[in-house]
């Protein structure tokens, strides 16, 4: 992504900096801020709206692609599946996380296998990977961008189930991707021959180490209160002590639950709340309308 994205993003999203007791040591909280008494929602349909073409294209086409090309080739590749169906924006805002606060880049451009513009790929939600002391770790990550935290935990929940109790299902994914990885132009060429070991089948998945980003999505009912009531301030209280209330017990749901284990299988969790769920798609849909047009 270019300085002047990167830029709006952290000017926009924030992380919930005030760890919580029953969250997950790497698990973490991300928000917008406030600008009038309003949650900047309308703010984020328009960063989508200029992430969408990082997130759906590959680096190769960004450069090959006339400028004039790039926003309508790149919103042809987002699902023209039914607004509660389609789960490319919180696809989009995983991989925003993981590019912009983890530095966890994609290897594969998962939009652009789409079979069918009305058929959502299976599988995992993302293919990204991080590299520490020359240590590969695959993260292949999961997107709720549900209106209910109840609603989005039991999804997340069904479909980690189904990807990571089987793991030929996992080893049958990575070898499709292992066809379509995007060479990282600064990565070094025995890494890349690393990752490319790791995600063509030929190497045993029990030693694969693997992070799962689960994002997950909801309406916050502390935030709605917070609307409409004069200047908020994101990194005080009360905002930090009551959000954390909420996060609290949304974190205590999670772990309420039988998530799949594997000694080499991280699941990290982010939790993202908003104001209106159903506004905010209705407005990211209208911006996909006219782009596509």
């Amino acid at each position: 992504m270019d300085d002047s994205i990167k830029i709006r993003i952290n000017n926009q999203i924030f992380k919930y900096e005030v760890r919580l007791p029953s969250s997950g040591v790497d698990d973490n909280t991300f928000t917008l801020d406030f600008f009038d008494g309003k949650y900047r929602q309308d703010d984020l349909v328009g960063l989508i709206r200029d992430v969408v073409p990082y997130f759906s294209l590959t680096a190769d086409e960004m450069k090959e692609l006339d400028p004039s090309e790039i926003n309508k080739r790149s919103f042809t590749r987002i699902s023209d599946a039914r607004r509660q169906a389609k789960g490319d924006y919180g696809e989009l805002m995983l991989f925003l996380i993981l590019s912009i606060f983890y530095d966890v880049p994609k290897f594969v451009t998962k939009a652009r296998l789409r079979s069918t513009t009305r058929e959502q790929i299976k599988g995992f939600d993302c293919a990204h990977f991080s590299v520490d002391n020359g240590k590969i770790t695959l993260w292949l990550g999961e997107a709720k961008f549900h209106q209910s935290i109840s609603g989005a935990i039991s999804s997340a929940l069904s479909s980690l189930s189904e990807h990571l109790n089987d793991k030929s299902r996992i080893a049958s994914e990575l070898k499709l991707l292992g066809g379509e990885i995007e060479i990282n132009k600064t990565l070094d060429k025995n890494l890349y021959l690393q990752l490319k070991s790791y995600v063509d089948g030929g190497k045993s998945l029990d030693s694969v180490e693997i992070a799962v980003p689960v994002l997950l999505t909801y309406d916050s009912k502390y935030i709605l209160q917070c609307c409409g009531k004069g200047k908020v301030i994101i990194n005080q209280d009360p905002f930090l002590s009551e959000l954390g209330t909420e996060l609290t017990k949304h974190f205590q749901d999670i772990y309420k639950k039988s998530w799949p284990k594997d000694s080499n299988i991280k699941l990290v969790f982010f939790l993202f709340p908003f104001e209106d769920i159903a506004k905010l798609k209705e407005k990211i849909e209208l911006v996909e309308q006219a782009m596509k047009f």
